[in-house]
């Protein structure tokens, strides 16, 4: 009797070890899928120019229109009423 009682726990653990290294490590990694949030509604806001005149020496620059589709921005050169000054002289060589 002392003989199958020294047996038992060499065989429990024998066997332990047989099942895990038969077994192997076992790992499933499922899938997860991750909705992100829609993104928040865009806001265009549509800022009026400070300044809607941009005065030269020999004219000024004026900004007409609102930035709608109907009516967009541009700039309209607006000449001071004296004639350019010449061009300078070429040089000579």
């Amino acid at each position: 009797m002392i003989r199958t009682r020294s047996r038992i726990p060499l065989l429990v653990s024998t066997m332990a070890l047989v099942a895990t290294a038969v077994g192997g490590c076992v790992y499933s990694e499922k899938e997860r899928v991750v909705q992100t949030p829609p993104p928040p509604p865009t806001t265009v806001v549509a800022q009026v120019p400070a300044d809607r005149v941009v005065t030269y020496p020999d004219g000024r620059w004026t900004l007409y229109g609102d930035g709608t589709a109907a009516s967009p921005h541009y700039w309209v050169w607006v000449p001071a009423g004296a004639a350019p000054p010449p061009p300078p002289p070429l040089p000579r060589r």
